[in-house]
């Protein structure tokens, strides 16, 4: 009998323990909302084994045959932060929610890749810590390498300036935001992303076609909101050192403090600096300008139950120095170009949640206030620029019902820039009260609508209306179809935004207007997860087109000895992307991307394809980590195509250049090793591994002083081969997950 009861434990043990593993696996946007997570890939640990989740979130998944007491479930989920589960042997139902990462603010966060938000209606692109961790990431500017939509390069050979492109556009066009406040903008703003450094990040988001109301009548071609580290959620030390063997050297320190259960404090430190005369393509200038670098942060973070206040100030100073070798470092005589930035700014934000008020459930409270400045001499040519801004906004949140969200409010913005090169000034102020509502209606699951308007009244140029709409219908769990469509304006720094098209002798042509500049923007994608056996494949696709009823465009096909800075009354921009990411083994993740650009401009009296960017751009990111997540390599590969260079027919044979560029491969690598349990991790790593070069970036670099000289027809990577080393700390814990 006991021989029998023993055989029967036995068989019923065995069932137990081999019994398939059931359940769902929901979602949480930022809202709080649960919904099914479809095409979600589960795998135990150490194992081939795993499954994909059904349309409604459900799943079936085989049991490991290993004997244990526990498994380890890996959950992986486009738009969702990566989970690992234990599930004991015992346990047959399993019910999992996951966090979005768009709201993932713990220093735990493992991002795999940049994804699209599937929870949003606008169409985002995150970027999430880990993500900016595996690229050398000095800066904002240089945050963006591995995006497949966004990219940075350098607007001139000399002045160190970096642009940004949205949408085929410069991003002038594309808000910059620091906590969802318009703080990324100004004179400055050439070196903005310059002084944002990467390891006081926390995520980027990237938000493409016409931006929210809430954050003004401009972006006309998406935002760009820039997340620092949080008080409450950042580890008590954390230290990055960074080098590289051209003597580039960086130093960020920050320490986040609880005072209180309630009152948090956070200060961040940032150095860099690069004393050395570099010239890889022996023009006899300077490839990179020197520089040096001081910012910091210092926030207070206070929440008491449903009220919360925060206040940062955020100091940046940034001096860099190029022109002919030698002329800096020897005293010699020469070309000198030598650019100061200074910024100060300063935001508070002040919150009240769970009102109980027929007219708000939550308020908001957002005032911000900035001085920036920039000078710059190149050779006897001088550029300042000086500007006070200040922004106050009040936002009320109301739900009428469980399918409506409606956000609304005023806001009252003070800009008083002044611009001057040489003897010619420009200078204006700007009073703009505003109002601005924004209705989002969701009926269903699979439908979400943004309607969005905003009325201001400029005492410059009379009353604006800015309309914009975001849909987003998803049929299925696995399909998301997304589509905007909106109007902006903005108010351009004729001096200021073209800097770098000054870096040369040619007669220079201000339009004698200062007015706005007008657009509207159209476009859409898709995104799809096609499952394949016990992986998935998420397949990107959008297309965007802006046409601008008036711009300002920078023209220098007009003649080789002008420059003109004028409004014309058309040009457009149309943008394509399509993206494939997947997970092809365990631990490998990889995204190929391909990007069009086909913007055109009124220069030269005809409709021109802009010059100096690569109409068709390839990417090629991976990201492999060992299954015990000690080493993780990224490679990243970047193709570039042939593009337009403006006429130089008028220069003499020695100083002209084609029509065309050629195309180029810029590739890189990363290697980071994290040992277990400790605190440290070490990255190394190579950039510009194939050594590309442009050839000649300055004309007449033998003669600066000539009619023929210019440094302002940049296309491609002045940078050589580059071999970095880094070293990251932290210490503590974070005073909440």
């Amino acid at each position: 009998m006991k021989t029998l009861s023993l055989l029967m434990l036995i068989l019923v043990s065995t069932i137990a323990f081999s019994q398939p593993l059931v359940g769902t696996i929901r979602g949480r946007g930022a809202d709080g909302s649960l919904v099914p997570v479809a095409g979600a890939r589960l795998q135990w640990k150490g194992t081939q084994s795993g499954a994909l989740t059904r349309s409604d979130g459900s799943f079936t998944i085989e049991r490991p045959p290993e004997s244990r007491q526990r498994d380890t479930l890996i959950v992986h989920a486009v738009g969702y932060r990566s989970d690992t589960v234990a599930v004991a042997r015992t346990l047959h139902h399993l019910d999992h929610i996951m966090e979005a990462e768009f709201v993932a603010r713990s220093v735990h966060v493992e991002g795999e890749a940049s994804s699209i938000a599937t929870a949003e209606p606008i169409r985002t692109e995150l970027v999430t810590r880990r993500q900016l961790e595996q690229s050398a990431c000095c800066t904002l500017a240089e945050s963006f390498e591995r995006s497949s939509s966004t990219e940075v390069q350098y607007s001139d050979a000399v002045l160190g300036a970096k642009t940004i492109r949205l949408l085929g556009l410069r991003g002038i066009y594309t808000t910059g935001l620091i906590e969802a406040i318009p703080l990324l903008r100004g004179v400055t703003n050439a070196f903005a992303l310059d002084d944002v450094p990467g390891p006081f990040l926390d995520c980027i988001s990237i938000s493409k076609g016409a931006a929210s109301v809430l954050s003004g009548y401009d972006g006309i071609t998406g935002q760009i909101n820039a997340e620092f580290k949080k008080p409450n959620r950042d580890v008590p030390f954390f230290a990055n050192a960074f080098a590289n063997q051209w003597g580039r050297a960086e130093l960020n320190l920050t320490s986040a403090q609880q005072l209180n259960p309630a009152l948090f404090t956070m200060v961040m430190l940032h150095g860099r600096m690069f004393q050395r005369d570099l010239d890889a393509n022996h023009d006899g200038f300077m490839d990179m300008p020197r520089f040096g670098n001081i910012n910091g942060i210092a926030r207070l973070l206070w929440h008491d139950g449903n009220r919360e206040m925060q206040l940062v100030i955020r100091p940046t100073w940034s001096n860099y120095r190029s022109g002919t070798m030698g002329v800096w470092s020897n005293g010699m005589h020469g070309y000198r170009i030598e650019t100061t930035t200074e910024r100060v700014e300063s935001y508070a934000k002040l919150a009240f949640n769970e009102l109980e008020s027929p007219i708000a459930s939550q308020i908001g409270i957002q005032l911000a206030v900035s001085h920036q400045r920039l000078t710059t001499t190149a050779g006897t040519r001088k550029i300042s620029a000086d500007e006070t801004f200040a922004l106050g906004k009040l936002i009320a949140i109301v739900e009428p019902t469980d399918a409506l969200k409606l956000t609304y409010g005023i806001s009252m913005l003070f800009d008083a820039p002044q611009e001057k090169l040489d003897s010619v000034a420009r200078q204006r102020t700007e009073h703009i009260p505003g109002i601005f509502a924004e209705a989002t209606w969701s009926p269903s699951s699979a439908l979400v609508a943004t309607l969005g308007i905003r009325h201001d009244w400029h005492n410059l140029f009379g009353s604006q209306l800015t309309p914009r709409m975001h849909i987003k219908y998803a049929p299925t769990e696995l399909i998301s179809f997304r589509m905007s469509a909106g109007t902006g304006m903005r108010v351009p720094f004729t001096i200021a935004d073209n800097a770098a098209a000054f870096l040369n002798n040619r007669q220079v042509i201000l339009d004698s207007a200062v007015l706005p500049e007008r657009a509207f923007n159209v476009g859409g994608g898709i995104t799809a997860i096609v499952p394949l056996g016990d992986r998935s494949i998420t397949l990107d696709g959008e297309f965007y087109h802006t046409r601008f009823l008036r711009q300002l465009v920078t023209d220098f096909d007009r003649s080789t000895r002008q420059v003109a800075i004028v409004f014309a009354d058309r040009g457009y921009a149309n943008s394509a992307l399509v993206q494939l990411a997947t997970t092809i083994l365990p631990q490998l993740d990889l995204t190929v991307a391909y990007r069009l650009i086909d913007a055109y401009a009124l220069t030269g009296g005809a409709l021109r394809l802009q010059p100096l960017i690569s109409p068709h751009r390839v990417l090629v990111a991976a990201s492999y980590r060992t299954s015990d997540n000690v080493w993780e390599i990224n490679p990243l590969m970047v193709w570039y195509s042939t593009g337009r260079i403006p006429t130089t027919a008028e220069n003499p044979p020695q100083y002209q250049l084609g029509e065309r560029f050629p195309d180029y491969v810029r590739a890189s690598v990363q290697i980071n090793y994290r040992p277990h349990s400790s605190p440290w991790e070490f990255y190394i790593g190579a950039e510009n591994i194939a050594n590309v070069l442009q050839p000649v970036a300055v004309l007449a670099s033998n003669s600066p002083t000539s009619p023929y000289f210019d440094a302002s027809l940049v296309w491609g990577p002045l940078d050589q081969r580059t071999v970095y080393a880094g070293v990251r700390l932290r210490l503590g814990e974070p005073a909440e997950e």
